[in-house]
């Protein structure tokens, strides 16, 4: 198995997988987005809510706002305090606002400045004139498999594409060229190139037009084409790093308890 990173912008990253397989391929993806322990709001104390918005929205809200992760906390089924609130295991948002006034994620300001939301502008909730809005929230680590909330990345793959030109059989006509949605096919001579194949999305328009049969398109499924979107948490070479982890570590425990059948 090989791992080739291809495009790193942001928090956007394209890998190539190769020397893999379909079964393969999904684990990865679902450990990426499943097993990777991430920063996010768990609970919140409301001591005031005058706003048009219950609790539990305010609650919800503040929950799906995408914080950093940086190391070091522990989980709290792992932590040994009792209220699972101390600074091993748990980061605390204190805010107190009144009205008029438009509270966004810049409000959040938590015990540990190192923990924060990813971005600055995201509303929460408006206040008008006297109301008053008071709460603590509370951020733990945990896993996108009990919530989307902690979620490191997208993820998504697709199979390579392979396309096919048969030379005896084009003349270059170009109505492949015509059709296709991605504009990798292009005539030189009288004959058709294909370029930067991993753009095709297998659509097959091209096969379809050329009336000769000399295109085809299938796909290698052996190598796979990666896409990975994080939510800022973490940086995307970070996220693959962890995902891999934890799949060697399940693929370690699945190997383990075979031997002490």
């Amino acid at each position: 198995m090989k791992v080739e990173i291809r495009r790193v912008d942001g928090n956007e990253m394209d890998f190539l997988l190769s020397d893999s397989n379909p079964a393969f391929a999904n684990s990865l993806r679902r450990s990426i987005m499943r097993e990777i322990p991430t920063m996010a709001v768990d609970e919140a104390d409301f001591y005031s809510n005058d706003s048009a918005l219950y609790d539990e929205i305010i609650a919800h809200r503040l929950a799906m706002i995408p914080l950093t992760t940086p190391p070091g906390y522990k989980l709290p089924e792992e932590c040994t305090c009792t209220d699972k609130r101390c600074p091993k295991c748990s980061v605390s948002f204190k805010v107190k606002v009144k009205g008029p006034y438009l509270l966004t994620s810049a409000d959040l300001k938590g015990s540990d400045p190192k923990v924060r939301p990813v971005s600055d502008k995201i509303p929460i909730v408006k206040l008008e004139e006297k109301q008053e809005l008071e709460f603590e929230a509370i951020a733990r680590l945990g896993f996108g498999k009990v919530h989307a909330k902690w979620q490191p990345a997208l993820c998504s793959y697709k199979y390579m594409p392979v396309v096919t030109i048969h030379p005896r059989a084009c003349n270059g006509c170009g109505d492949c060229v015509e059709v296709c949605p991605k504009k990798i096919l292009r005539v030189e001579g009288d004959k058709v190139r294909v370029s930067e194949v991993e753009l095709c999305i297998m659509c097959k328009a091209c096969q379809r037009a050329c009336k000769r049969g000399a295109i085809e398109v299938g796909w290698d499924d052996t190598k796979f084409l990666f896409h990975l979107e994080s939510t800022g948490t973490m940086p995307p070479q970070e996220i693959l790093e962890k995902g891999l982890e934890a799949l060697k570590e399940k693929f370690e425990d699945f190997i383990s308890a075979v031997k002490k059948l």
